[in-house]
């Protein structure tokens, strides 16, 4: 199951340093106490996997979406 996700998300993200970046950061963010980490790792797999492509409408959609009020402009 897990290799199939890394190999499936390695087609998005092909450098593998930044994958394993990627995957580190988003596992410390969505780990939950009491939760193994071997599970929470399986999440972050399945949520980059089903994530839309960076170049999709979706991503686009967000990227032109208006920023949250507490960011202020200079």
């Amino acid at each position: 199951m897990r290799s199939g996700l890394i190999f499936a998300i390695s087609g998005r993200i092909p450098n593998r340093y930044m994958l394993c970046r990627t995957l580190s950061a988003s596992a410390r963010k969505m780990h939950r106490e009491g939760t193994s980490t071997a599970d929470s790792i399986n999440r972050c797999l399945q949520a980059l996997h089903s994530a839309p492509p960076e170049g999709s409408v979706a991503a686009a959609a967000d990227a032109d979406a208006a920023p949250p009020a507490d960011v202020q402009e200079k």
